[in-house]
């Protein structure tokens, strides 16, 4: 475990707090790589997982669980499972994970190293979690581990009163960690946001991104002037 423990002070270094850094310490992410890249564990780089994707970076995605301020009967939805390494710290920190991977073959890895090794209460989909058909529900917390270019209205739409989602907002090569808290009585709209480190994340997939369609919509319609 000599890999985990460089992680770990690495985290550490990085400002986590304990409670995050306990969850890093109870999974292994050498189980979550391929074999390949045991090198590479400790480090806290993105790792190559299949389908031209990566990992996320280890600092970031710890700064991001953090800021979703999980409790342990949060619910959480989490929007790219990925290795389902970030998966299985979501478990050990939250009652229940939903989690969602556009990309079906990445999803039924995933799913099969977290229920291997062991970590319960989480549910895996596959499919665009921006245009998503199941009966999903409300949660306390929503991860996007995925750039988006606007604000996920369908996403944030999912938030429980009170409750938190993150995700990195910006356009390709840069974005911002950007933090919604859905405080009904807020005075005005963006009293609800604050924003954090600045990160690079692969595009969602989805209206919200930059993939699948040429232009993003503003969030809001221009005013029409006389």
């Amino acid at each position: 475990m000599k890999d985990q423990t460089r992680l770990l002070k690495t985290l550490k270094e990085a400002g986590i707090g304990q409670a995050v850094l306990n969850a890093f310490a109870d999974v292994d992410r050498l189980k979550f790589f391929d074999p390949i890249f045991a090198g590479r564990v400790a480090s806290p780089a993105p790792i190559p997982i299949g389908s031209g994707q990566s990992s996320d970076d280890a600092v970031i995605l710890a700064r991001m669980i953090a800021h979703l301020s999980l409790r342990k009967k949060s619910r959480v939805l989490e929007v790219g499972t990925g290795s389902g390494y970030s998966t299985a710290v979501l478990t050990r920190l939250a009652q229940e994970v939903v989690t969602i991977e556009y990309f079906e073959d990445l999803a039924r890895a995933a799913k099969s190293r977290v229920i291997g090794e062991g970590y319960t209460g989480a549910r895996f989909f596959t499919g665009d979690a921006t245009d998503f058909d199941g009966p999903l529900g409300e949660f306390d917390a929503v991860l996007v581990t995925a750039a988006c270019a606007r604000t996920p209205y369908f996403l944030i739409n999912t938030v429980k009163p009170g409750g938190i989602a993150v995700f990195p907002m910006g356009m390709a090569h840069q974005q911002q960690i950007t933090r919604f808290t859905n405080d009904p009585d807020a005075r005005k709209p963006g009293d609800n946001y604050r924003f954090y480190d600045l990160c690079s994340f692969d595009s969602i997939r989805g209206v919200y991104g930059w993939v699948d369609i040429e232009e993003p919509p503003p969030d809001h319609e221009p005013i029409q002037r006389p």
